[in-house]
Protein backbone atom coordinates (compact mmCIF):
# COMPACT_ATOMS: atom_id res chain seq x y z
CA UNK A 1 0.00 0.00 0.00
CA UNK A 2 1.39 3.04 -0.93
CA UNK A 3 0.16 6.93 0.48
CA UNK A 4 0.84 10.12 -1.10
CA UNK A 5 0.35 13.46 0.97
CA UNK A 6 0.32 16.66 -0.22
CA UNK A 7 0.67 19.46 2.30
CA UNK A 8 0.83 22.87 1.43
CA UNK A 9 3.01 25.00 3.65
CA UNK A 10 5.17 28.59 3.18
CA UNK A 11 7.88 26.62 4.88
CA UNK A 12 7.81 23.26 3.61
CA UNK A 13 11.71 22.96 5.14
CA UNK A 14 10.60 23.60 8.59
CA UNK A 15 7.83 20.37 8.26
CA UNK A 16 10.26 17.83 6.70
CA UNK A 17 13.21 19.51 9.47
CA UNK A 18 10.62 18.68 12.01
CA UNK A 19 8.86 15.28 10.72
CA UNK A 20 12.07 13.29 9.94
CA UNK A 21 13.09 12.47 13.26
CA UNK A 22 9.76 11.02 13.31
CA UNK A 23 10.11 8.82 9.77
CA UNK A 24 9.31 4.94 10.63
CA UNK A 25 11.86 3.75 7.96
CA UNK A 26 12.22 0.29 8.44
CA UNK A 27 11.22 -3.15 6.95
CA UNK A 28 7.88 -2.85 7.73
CA UNK A 29 7.30 0.85 6.87
CA UNK A 30 9.35 3.45 4.58
CA UNK A 31 8.79 7.22 4.54
CA UNK A 32 10.23 9.57 1.88
CA UNK A 33 9.85 13.68 2.27
CA UNK A 34 10.12 15.29 -1.31
CA UNK A 35 10.06 19.79 -1.04
CA UNK A 36 8.13 21.53 -3.69
CA UNK A 37 7.84 25.42 -3.60
CA UNK A 38 4.97 25.16 -1.14
CA UNK A 39 4.19 22.10 -0.76
CA UNK A 40 5.70 18.98 1.15
CA UNK A 41 5.06 15.60 -0.52
CA UNK A 42 5.26 12.47 2.28
CA UNK A 43 5.15 9.42 0.17
CA UNK A 44 4.24 6.24 2.46
CA UNK A 45 4.71 2.85 2.00
CA UNK A 46 3.97 -0.67 3.98
CA UNK A 47 1.89 -3.44 4.36
CA UNK A 48 -0.08 -3.12 7.03
CA UNK A 49 -2.56 -0.30 6.88
CA UNK A 50 -3.00 0.21 10.55
CA UNK A 51 0.50 1.18 10.86
CA UNK A 52 0.17 3.61 8.05
CA UNK A 53 -2.54 5.06 9.50
CA UNK A 54 -1.41 5.81 12.49
CA UNK A 55 1.80 7.23 11.05
CA UNK A 56 -0.88 9.58 9.05
CA UNK A 57 -3.02 10.44 12.18
CA UNK A 58 0.84 11.58 13.74
CA UNK A 59 2.45 13.58 10.93
CA UNK A 60 -1.66 15.53 10.48
CA UNK A 61 -0.81 15.92 14.11
CA UNK A 62 2.68 17.28 14.37
CA UNK A 63 1.84 19.50 10.95
CA UNK A 64 -0.99 21.34 12.95
CA UNK A 65 0.90 22.33 15.53
CA UNK A 66 3.34 23.09 13.38
CA UNK A 67 1.56 25.40 11.17
CA UNK A 68 -0.44 26.86 14.63
CA UNK A 69 2.91 27.62 15.70
CA UNK A 70 4.02 29.88 12.37
CA UNK A 71 0.58 31.72 12.19
CA UNK A 72 0.72 32.76 15.80
CA UNK A 73 4.53 33.95 14.92
CA UNK A 74 3.30 35.76 11.65
CA UNK A 75 0.11 37.18 13.14
CA UNK A 76 -2.32 35.51 11.77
Amino acid sequence: MKIVMYIESKSPSILRKSLEPDAASGKDVRVKFKELKDKLVIQIEGNKPSHIKGIINSYLTLINVINEIEDDKNGE
